[in-house]
């Protein structure tokens, strides 16, 4: 008997949907899918759902609100956020990591496609850099921030540093990242976030803020919630800008890879960024430079044994150097993004359902 998917997911979310068509697409069924909300009343649906050997896929909880909310008042969260309104990470995280703990032992017979341990380090942008150092893979000079933006200006001082890069240590989507410019009396603020009666809200488009007032009331709110200091290495830049990559592992090989070319200093498709061609923009900083990256990316996918799925944030700096930014366990939406045909979707089923014939099961 073949093994099925069991899937932790909103049944109609965007993700769900690609994963559906992708095993239509293979001709295999449709998986069967636990609510978040169902799965954290009670993870033993989790366990009813699968047969012993079936896979295991643990989705992405942050693009539904109710579930957020859930996660987030299990760590302590009461609050209630409109829409669009920037999201504190600690108590999702607390949530989030007891509610994947209470998977893994209510799933002792199904195969993880998501190790639990391998989403949690890379959620926290501070473990995932610890990770990454540890493993002797390039990344910017990454630290905890202070609690305050008085003892973060302190900091920068005593560093020396002019030009850092504050994150939210369990966000994403540049959501409430800054890029912070510290200079004597002369300060500059760049993020998705916009600062409205005191309350945050992210906007697909970059503000930028010269105010102290509102400086420091923008860096005390995600300060205070947990954050992490980075260094400030400028991009590389084609003719439309500046760029990072995107870079997805699927199963331990390369797989889709898209420059992301902004405007400004930071780059996310998520607000808007120019999709371009990963090795035309790699090889307009130098002719070894995709190889240099794609070893990097190797050596990450690596780092992470029995992961499905790895999205990659890398950049270059002018002089053709790489370095890790972060790394996503949900990285793996990229529509209409095709590596020999077929989406990041196809792949995985691929990858899945190809070992497993090679395995005899």
């Amino acid at each position: 008997m073949s093994r099925r998917l069991v899937v932790v997911a909103q049944p109609d979310d965007k993700r769900a949907q690609s994963l559906d068509a992708a095993l239509q697409r293979a001709g295999l069924p449709r998986p069967s899918y636990i609510a978040w909300p169902d799965a954290l009343r009670d993870p033993n649906r989790i366990q009813q759902a699968g047969r012993p050997g079936d896979f295991l896929r643990i989705e992405s909880p942050g693009s539904d609100s109710e579930t957020w909310q859930l996660l987030a008042q299990r760590g302590g969260f009461s609050q209630t956020l409109s829409d669009c309104e920037w999201r504190p990470g600690r108590a999702f995280f607390i949530g989030l990591s007891q509610a994947l703990v209470d998977f893994a032992k209510a799933t002792p017979q199904l195969v993880e496609t998501h190790p639990v341990q391998h989403i949690l380090t890379m959620t926290d942008k501070l473990w995932c850099a610890q990770h990454l150092a540890t493993h002797q893979i390039p990344i910017p000079e990454t630290e905890e921030a202070p609690s305050t933006v008085a003892k973060l200006r302190a900091l920068l001082q005593k560093r020396n540093r002019h030009a850092v890069f504050i994150k939210p240590r369990w966000g994403s989507s540049a959501a409430g990242v800054m890029a912070y410019r510290f200079h004597a009396q002369q300060e500059q603020l760049v993020t998705t976030a916009r600062l409205l009666k005191g309350r945050i809200f992210n906007e697909k488009c970059l503000h930028t803020y010269r105010d102290k007032a509102q400086i420091d009331v923008l860096l005390q709110r995600i300060l205070s919630d947990g954050a992490i200091v980075q260094r400030w290495i400028p991009k590389a830049a084609t003719l439309d800008g500046p760029f990072d990559l995107r870079v997805l592992m699927i199963a331990g090989q390369l797989a889709q890879r898209v420059a992301r070319v902004g405007t400004g200093t930071i780059t996310n498709l998520h607000i808007d960024a120019k999709r371009a061609d990963a090795e035309s923009a790699l090889l307009s900083v130098g002719s070894q430079v995709p190889a240099r990256v794609y070893s990097i990316c190797q050596r990450v996918a690596d780092s992470f044994p029995g992961q499905l799925v790895l999205g990659i944030d890398v950049m270059v700096d002018a002089a053709g150097r790489p370095f890790v930014l972060e790394c996503n366990a949900w990285g793996d939406y990229l529509p209409k993004l095709l590596h020999n045909g077929q989406d990041s979707y196809d792949l995985q089923v691929r990858a899945l359902f190809e070992q497993e014939a090679r395995t005899g099961v």
